[in-house]
């Protein structure tokens, strides 16, 4: 059932996966592995979004999706495009990519309808997307509270400025060691990882094929049926393929469905 997941059936916004070409049944057929991220909140694996042009075709273009909350609660779905090299739609410097690049979350102060405020932002490495989420709504120092009062330790405080900044850090649990950083893939916007720092990386590395063009990914077959397997991705094979829609439809976390 999905009503005990982050996001209730009646809330999921048919009329934009609509516009991506998924129906009602076709969401609702998806396997439990690819519609459990997206009702938990959590960044989907890629899907095959298909997509009516002007001219009345229609264009499969590769992506991820997320639901998420504005501040007054109400549903809103982020996409993130499958593109060959990264949209630098947040203006990092040469410094900042190449941060995300290897895989750092980093903090940046941006405009959010005529208001500054400061962002995480992480790179999606299966689509070169950035992730962008509010600071705010990451609560990483309210999770790191909870541990010390449940585990019964202190945390210096380099570590609590570490965390603050997006920042991986080790933790002592007893006998095991505990790692806690921002990875906004997850529906709250950070993880927590049984293991050491190693372990950490081992989980956030991403596996695919970078030797090809083709992807591995979720498509709609016939009779709405899902199934992961490798697809030819023409899009990616274009310098851009935010011409497939019109600049004013995206916002800073992909199309504004």
């Amino acid at each position: 059932m999905i009503s005990k997941y982050s996001f209730l059936e009646e809330e999921i916004p048919y009329e934009k996966l609509e516009k991506l070409g998924i129906s009602k049944d076709a969401f609702l057929s998806m396997p439990k592995n690819l519609v459990d991220p997206i009702i938990n909140g959590r960044v989907s694996p890629i899907i095959e979004a298909r997509i009516k042009a002007k001219n009345g075709k229609t264009i499969a273009i590769p992506m991820k999706i997320q639901l998420s909350r504005d501040d007054d609660g109400s549903v809103k779905l982020l996409t993130y495009q499958r593109t060959k090299e990264i949209q630098n739609d947040y203006c990092l410097t040469p410094r900042e990519l190449n941060r995300v690049k290897n895989g750092e979350v980093i903090r940046k102060e941006l405009e959010e309808n005529g208001i500054r405020k400061m962002k995480f932002i992480q790179l999606d490495k299966e689509t070169n997307a950035l992730i962008p989420r509010s600071v705010a709504h990451v609560r990483i120092a309210e999770k790191l509270k909870d541990m010390e009062k449940i585990n019964h330790i202190e945390l210096g405080a380099n570590q609590k400025q570490q965390a603050q900044e997006g920042k991986p850090i080790e933790l002592n649990v007893g006998d095991q060691k505990v790692v806690v950083g921002v990875d906004l893939r997850e529906q709250q916007g950070f993880k927590v990882v049984n293991g050491d720092m190693d372990e950490w990386n081992r989980q956030m590395k991403i596996k695919y094929d970078l030797e090809h063009d083709d992807y591995m990914g979720y498509v709609q077959t016939d009779e709405n049926r899902w199934e992961y397997q490798k697809c030819v991705n023409e899009q990616s094979k274009k310098d851009n393929v935010k011409n497939t829609v019109k600049k004013e439809e995206k916002n800073s976390s992909g199309l504004k469905l």
